[in-house]
């Protein structure tokens, strides 16, 4: 698969964060991804297929957001505005990941807080991720057609309010982004390709809190995100870099694992690293985070009033990563993961010949760090 400019439908700070144990250390234009694609064999089996891809060559939709510019005829797309959105929010991602400031996700009090830049991430991924044909996600569909539908009729109104801003919005109006939004109304596309452009651009616009001429993202998050609680933060306990055998976390296209059985959905955000987190039954902040780990020790946070840290085994990190790798596989028919499938059989046989390491402690023991 060739390399082509137009992928981040799938966030590239995300793949990075989960490039092949092979190539882990080799430079960033020779580092890749194992994909694994899961279809229905003529037996009724999972027909699993392991695919190595160069990181720069994942993509959803390659061509969702072409459009034709209205003077110069030529193509051009919104490209620009998702990296850069991109490069934002994976300051927050690196934080997290790399120093472990997961204190960050308790202080809610400044619009823009890491919990709402958290949480505009998962909507932004999810509904790109509804272009994806192999999201299977229950009602992609349905909810993508009443937002861009929704648009679609609302398109002259909003074709003036770029045209035309209020008085109060129009010093905003000189940001790029919105000249790309004045761009998309201007161009020769059809008007459902505008609106989708528009819809995303109104998103990115919104994360950076300045006016937006939709509100979607305010408003999806609101509705389907609405009072979230972290129930957890999982930590393998193994180093970024480490390509030690161990539980390692995968991520798929839809990013974030929505578990509609028991409430126990999950983001990871590296291939060490999740946050567990429930929907509308608790606040939508957190007094207070807990925070298990393998090896607490290698973590660099610690102890407070506020953040809990426990020592867990590898099997209880296992049951983890199995969760994720069960609701993943439920709403897409791809994987992504730094393993071949043979290194996971790899793995659970070396836990198994190292039981009495691998499987204590026996329940989460409460550590002081």
């Amino acid at each position: 698969m060739k390399y082509t400019k137009n992928q981040h439908m799938l966030s590239q700070w995300f793949l990075r964060n989960f490039r092949s144990d092979d190539t882990a250390n080799s430079p960033k234009d020779k580092q890749r991804v194992w994909c694994h694609t899961v279809n229905i064999s003529d037996d009724g089996e999972n027909d699993i297929k392991e695919i190595p891809l160069p990181i720069s060559s994942i993509a959803i939709n390659k061509d969702c957001f072409m459009l034709i510019d209205g003077d110069s005829k030529k193509k051009f797309d919104i490209e620009d505005e998702l990296s850069e959105y991109e490069r934002d929010t994976s300051v927050l991602f690196n934080e997290l990941v790399h120093k472990h400031k997961f204190h960050k996700l308790l202080d809610v009090s400044q619009k823009g807080n890491a919990l709402e830049k958290m949480v505009n991430f998962m909507v932004i991924q999810m509904l790109l991720g509804f272009f994806n044909p192999q999201n299977k996600m229950d009602d992609k569909e349905d909810l993508l057609e009443h937002i861009l539908l929704d648009i679609v009729k609302n398109y002259e109104n909003i074709r003036e309010l770029i045209i035309n801003p209020p008085s109060h919005v129009q010093p905003f109006f000189t940001q790029s982004i919105f000249r790309k939004m004045l761009r998309v109304i201007e161009s020769d596309s059809e008007v459902y390709v505008k609106c989708k452009a528009i819809l995303f651009l109104s998103m990115i616009a919104e994360a950076k809190n300045i006016p937006s001429p939709l509100g979607y993202l305010n408003r999806v998050r609101n509705e389907m995100f609405s009072k979230i609680h972290i129930t957890g933060i999982y930590h393998t306990g193994y180093e970024f870099d480490s390509t030690e055998v161990r539980p390692v976390f995968t991520t798929s296209p839809n990013v974030v694992m929505i578990n509609q059985n028991n409430n126990f959905n999950l983001l990871p955000i590296s291939h060490n690293l999740a946050i567990g987190f429930s929907l509308g039954v608790a606040e939508y902040y957190n007094s207070h985070l807990n925070i298990f780990s393998v090896y607490p020790n290698q973590l660099k946070c610690k102890s407070s009033k506020n953040v809990n840290i426990y020592r867990v085994s590898h099997d209880y990190m296992d049951n983890i990563t199995g969760w994720v790798n069960m609701i993943g596989v439920r709403q897409t028919k791809t994987m992504y993961t730094p393993y071949e499938l043979k290194d996971i059989q790899h793995y659970l046989k070396h836990q198994n010949d190292n039981y009495d390491h691998h499987y204590s402690p026996e329940e989460p023991e409460l550590v002081e760090i």
